[in-house]
Order: structure tokens, then sequence, then C-alpha cells
């Protein structure tokens, strides 16, 4: 599929299925314009020492993606790859309760519209580019990344989430999308066909006990001694040789890690499910669970109205 070709499509198609969500509006959450406008960008670059870097992501209230962040991460990872002292990449949240959350809703439109200076789609980009960095991307996860987030976090090398706060989830399904950003390309590689159909399917939340027996995250610690456990590991492999741990690296990617073809593939699905005939009416019911709960109880709990959105939803068909 050529995604900018048809993109007037993909946004027309955008627009009619988001046109009635009236969550978006909800004073509670801000439009992203409103967030970029409150605070320069939702990515800051910590220098821990010269051979290690952190990453912290933050978009209050929710921490949701939004098409500045793809831009900047992405910068952010292409300078850093250029950088030959640099060796290791944390990634972490400012926000407590969520470690990277889905993606926008409401800005659609332009994360389809998004592409890199390469003519790639930026999301393309962004993963291409996180898998071909040369340095080690570890992931401290203390609360919930789910969607899109959760597709992020999946292209970094390491992850270690809190026993106690990372909860895991991909609801596009549940939501009548197809799950496009590779997460059914990673998990099918990580945790097996049959668990990654599981994962993908019930559209359900997940806890970091779960995620590491199933393989999801690397390893799953006690939230008191993530941070420390991370630091360490990090500082460990600054000792390294920066050639052999980007050669080894590359090497495992090379049959793990999805391609690119295979990242386009899964996008141009994604653009083709906006259209798809059972989005429109679970917006409409998960708009209402929104105005009804509050936004931070449903992305507190998705999994579960993700469950009861679609309860209601085919109640509704068994009555026509």
């Amino acid at each position: 599929m050529n995604l900018r070709k048809s993109s007037s499509i993909i946004l027309a198609a955008t627009a009619i299925v988001f046109a009635n969500a009236s969550w978006a509006q909800e004073k509670k959450i801000p439009p992203a314009a409103t967030v970029k406008q409150a605070q320069k960008s939702t990515i800051s670059v910590e220098v821990v020492s010269p051979e290690i870097r952190k990453i912290k992501f933050s978009n209050p209230p929710l921490n949701f993606i939004v098409p500045e962040t793809l831009a900047s991460l992405n910068e952010t990872v292409k300078s850093l790859s250029k950088d030959e002292q640099v060796k290791v990449v944390i990634v972490t949240s400012d926000l407590p309760g969520f470690f990277i959350n889905h993606f926008d809703m409401a800005e659609f439109p332009n994360f389809m519209s998004q592409f890199a200076d390469n003519s790639k789609p930026m999301w393309v980009d962004l993963i291409n580019n996180l898998g071909n960095a040369p340095f080690i991307t570890i992931a401290s996860i203390h609360g919930r990344t789910q969607g899109g987030g959760d597709e992020l976090t999946l292209a970094f090398d390491l992850r270690y989430a809190s026993k106690e706060k990372a909860v895991f989830g991909q609801p596009e399904v549940g939501v009548g999308l197809f799950p496009g950003g590779g997460s059914s390309d990673h998990l099918s590689r990580l945790v097996g066909r049959d668990r990654a159909l599981e994962i993908l399917l019930t559209s359900d939340d997940y806890s970091a006990d779960l995620a590491e027996k199933y393989g999801w995250v690397t390893r799953a610690l006690p939230d008191a001694q993530l941070d420390d456990f991370v630091t360490k590991l990090a500082q460990r492999l600054a000792t390294f040789d920066k050639t052999a741990l980007a050669a080894t690296k590359k090497h495992v990617n090379a049959s793990n890690f999805p391609s690119e073809a295979a990242l386009l593939a899964s996008q141009g699905e994604f653009a083709k499910s906006l259209s798809w005939p059972g989005l429109q009416p679970r917006m409409q019911v998960f708009g209402k669970l929104y105005q009804e709960f509050g936004p931070v109880k449903v992305e507190s709990n998705l999994g579960h109205y993700v469950g009861e959105g679609n309860r209601q939803v085919h109640q509704q068909t068994a009555k026509k």
C-alpha cells in the first residue's frame, strides 16, 4: 500500500470514524495542541554519563502518544546514533501510573499523514531506527503501557517492569481496529503464536508477572528495586566495547525484529481498519464510558472497560 497516495482516503475515513468520539473533546483531557503549547516537548534527554543517556516521556494527564512524540523521539534516536560514545539509552516516564500510553485517538489524522524526511511513515521510520540504533535501549516500566505505547516499548531492546505497577495490553481488536504498530510481529516472536493471539484478541490487561512468564518483558522486579537494577545494568554495559554490543544486537535483530516491509504492511492494515464497520459503534459506546466514569478511571483499567464496552455493543446489536 502506498500510504502517501492513499493518505487523503485515510484522513477522510479517520475524520468520519472519530467525528462522534465525544470523549476526545472531554474537558478532562486537553487536546494534543493544548498539551504541546503547555510544554516544549513530550521527550526530554538527560546525560547520565558520556556513555549513558536517559530519555524521559511525559504527556500528562494520561501519557498519550502525540505526533510530536514520534517526531521528537525519532530525531533523538537519530542524533544519539551518531554519537560514538553513547552505548546505552534508558527510557522512563515522568508520569506516575503510566509508562507510555496508546496514541491520542483524536490525533489519528495527523499520525496517518506524518512522514519522516526520507518519505517513510514516521512510525515505521522510528521503529526501524530503534532496531538499527548502535546502542542498547532499556525500558524501566513503572506504569501502564498499552496500545501504541506497548508497541513502542516492544521495539526497545530490554524491558524491565515493576511487579506492582506495570500493566500491559493491546486493546485495538477490542475497539474494532487492527493492531498496526508491529505488536503482531513482535509478540509472535517473543511469546509464540498462541499467546500472541491471546494477548491481541482478548485486548485485556496483563500483569508484569504474567508478562514476564510469557516473555513479553525481559524481567519483572519489585518496584523499589527496579531503578537501581536498571542503573547498574546500564553502568555495566557502558564499560563494554561498543562494537561488540552493537554487532550482537544487529545479529539478534536480523532474525527477531520486524522488517520494514512487515511494519509497512501492519500500518497499511491499520489504515484499512479505520473503515471497518465494528469501529464506529464501539467508539460511541466507549465515549459514553469515558463520560460516565472519567478518562483516568477508564484508562487505568482499560482491559475491563474494553470488555464492558463490547458487552454493551453486543446487547445493542441483539435488540435490533
